[in-house]
């Protein structure tokens, strides 16, 4: 189970917005995918397992990296018990690897600032507890700009899905106003979708293969449009 954890009670003026646009801290804000990839690849080698990225894209699609490890133990048909340590070490190497090596998307700071220029609330939404989230909301300038966070200390294997974007909606105020979601999964656009949110998919190396039907857009990178054509076509007011 997981609870939704806002950084701050939503002000009168996300109440008020006229829609609320969500983004993936960790897979849209950042380039979180290879990270985890990166990170999942070193600690299972000491397992004799090798994460390769088929292997990774079939297991490793999970918000936090316990549900994948357990995933890729299962995959391998071996019995192993370390999978606890194994998530506790990958889950401290990850804390460390967004702190030193999480990029930024360049095209992401303009579309923040067309929105808020709409009255679009702009909110983070990650699946980490929340000291974790809040440096990396620091490290990249997006508290800074404005953009509200969401975390969820959620170890689901599926995140975020429906009735995560519809509590995190009630929770916040804004359940009654149209919301709009950039995401980088299949699951997280099925789920947004389901809650009845506008998406953009902007699929990774990981993802590229998946099915985003229901989508406004599938981007291969934020800048493929202008901030003003993208809000354009997600926008329903």
């Amino acid at each position: 189970m997981s609870k939704a954890k806002t950084e701050t009670a939503p002000s009168a003026e996300a109440v008020k917005a006229r829609e609320v646009l969500f983004f993936e801290l960790e897979y849209v804000a950042v380039n979180g995918r290879q990270l985890v990839f990166d990170v999942l690849k070193q600690v299972m080698k000491s397992k004799d397992i090798d994460v390769t990225p088929a292997l990774f894209s079939r297991c490793g699609l999970t918000p936090r990296p316990g549900k994948a490890i357990q995933a890729m133990i299962a995959d391998s048909g071996r019995n192993l018990t370390t999978g606890d340590q194994l998530t506790e070490q990958a889950e401290s190497l990850l804390i460390k690897a967004f702190a030193e090596k999480a990029e930024l998307n360049k095209s992401l700071p303009a579309i923040i600032k067309a929105a808020q220029g709409m009255n679009i609330q702009v909110v983070a939404l990650s699946a980490w507890p929340e000291a974790a989230a809040k440096e990396l909301m620091k490290k990249t300038g997006l508290f800074e700009m404005g953009v509200d966070l969401v975390a969820m200390d959620s170890t689901d294997p599926i995140f975020p899905r429906a009735d995560h974007w519809l509590r995190i909606l009630k929770q916040r105020g804004q359940d009654e106003i149209p919301a709009i979601a950039i995401v980088a999964s299949r699951a997280a656009c099925k789920g947004a979708l389901t809650a009845g949110a506008t998406c953009i998919a902007l699929p990774d190396a990981y993802t590229a293969f998946e099915d985003f039907t229901g989508a406004k857009a599938v981007l291969d990178t934020l800048g493929d449009l202008s901030a003003k054509e993208l809000l354009d076509l997600v926008s329903r007011r």
